[in-house]
């Protein structure tokens, strides 16, 4: 069954409008989304070279629309490398126009190398785009999706070099060849619309994340809130009864944190915030985990350690916190902290996020006797 050229350009056309005025809304509703905007231009690229493709001919307007066709393939594929994080290259995309154009120019001298040229212009951007996703995103529901899409494009774009390379050297008629050319179109079609649906899930995956995030972490220290905490207390505490292991919970409250935001300004108590952050990361192990959970008070869950082992790292960080002040806009400011510790056993009545409770009703005790830094609870 031949297909008709002609509806399919119109087809593949009124895809990529389609999916601009998605990109278009997308890019304008959510800013902060770049890649967005480069996909979103990688559309309207594909959608100019549709009306040079249909006047051209052969030539020098056909030529341009097959070297834009090119170029927005590659712009899709610098906007996954900035979805990614990585800058866009607008080098690389002006590298694929001009190859594309300077071999079109130079080899283009029959409708069969055009094809081979077109297909090859096409295949390599699509490849780097595959190996971006493999690289980054592998593992993602989105991302998988958009691997397989280009996948599509390039296997239909593999037929259309093979079989009029095939045809180059008479191996191949061209009434057999339109037998089945159109459908490399259609694996364009089909992998031109999966792929930009699997932009859309890789951005849904994303902006999801980043609300799990911001809900989970603080926004001051970049530590996990005491939500975050709970949840990293759940896996712990499974993997703890699995290997029959205990845990340590480290409060760490400041001393008189509301002097220093009365005498500094708050900028300054955030200033001291950072600082106890800061410090008790340097002090904990790679497994162990700090959190914020409000105001001035911190906890770290301590995996697989004994109490004494906790006790000479509560101490450590008393220490090295009294020998660290402040510093502030030349000053030094001194900083101290209480630190209550609570033991986990996987054997006890109460459960690791309990244990939390336990480990904050001790600190409030520590804080109303008022005295320091260091206090031990089974």
């Amino acid at each position: 069954m031949q297909l008709d050229f002609v509806t399919l350009y119109v087809i593949i056309l009124l895809n990529s409008a389609s999916f601009a005025v998605v990109w278009l809304l997308f890019a304008y509703k959510h800013p902060s989304i770049k890649a967005a905007r480069y996909w979103l231009a990688g559309l309207l690229m594909s959608c100019c070279s549709g009306p040079l493709l249909f006047l051209g001919g052969a030539g020098g307007l056909a030529n341009m629309g097959l070297a834009l066709v090119a170029g927005s393939f590659a712009i899709m594929w610098q906007g996954l490398e900035v979805f990614y994080g990585r800058r866009f290259s607008a080098a690389v995309v002006g590298a694929v126009l001009a190859t594309t154009w300077a071999a079109l120019a130079a080899f283009g001298y029959s409708q069969i190398t055009i094809n081979i040229i077109a297909a090859i212009s096409q295949i390599v951007p699509l490849a780097m785009a595959v190996a971006t996703l493999w690289r980054h995103g592998r593992g993602s529901a989105g991302a998988s999706v958009a691997i397989a899409a280009p996948a599509i494009a390039i296997l239909g774009q593999s037929g259309e070099a093979v079989s009029n390379t095939l045809r180059l050297f008479g191996l191949l008629s061209t009434d057999s060849y339109y037998d089945f050319a159109a459908w490399f179109l259609v694996c364009a079609i089909i992998g031109g619309s999966i792929w930009h649906l699997g932009f859309l899930l890789m951005v849904v995956d994303q902006m999801r994340s980043n609300l799990i995030k911001l809900a989970t972490s603080d926004d001051l220290t970049g530590l996990p809130n005491r939500r975050g905490l709970r949840e990293k207390m759940l896996i712990c505490e499974k993997s703890a009864r699995h290997t029959n292991t205990g845990a340590v919970l480290m409060m760490i409250d400041l001393d008189k944190f509301k002097s220093i935001n009365d005498r500094y300004g708050h900028a300054a108590g955030d200033a001291a915030l950072i600082h106890i952050a800061n410090l008790t990361r340097d002090l904990l192990r790679a497994d162990d985990i700090l959190a914020r959970l409000g105001g001035d008070e911190f906890c770290a869950l301590l995996p697989d350690i004994d109490r004494s082992e906790a006790v000479r790292i509560a101490q450590r960080f008393t220490d090295t916190l009294a020998d660290t002040p402040l510093k502030w806009k030349g000053r030094d400011v001194p900083v101290s902290a209480s630190v209550g510790i609570t033991e986990w056993r996987p054997g006890g009545r109460l459960s690791l996020p309990e244990s939390l409770e336990r480990a904050d009703e001790r600190m409030f005790g520590i804080k109303r006797s008022n005295h320091a830094a260091l206090a031990l609870s089974a």
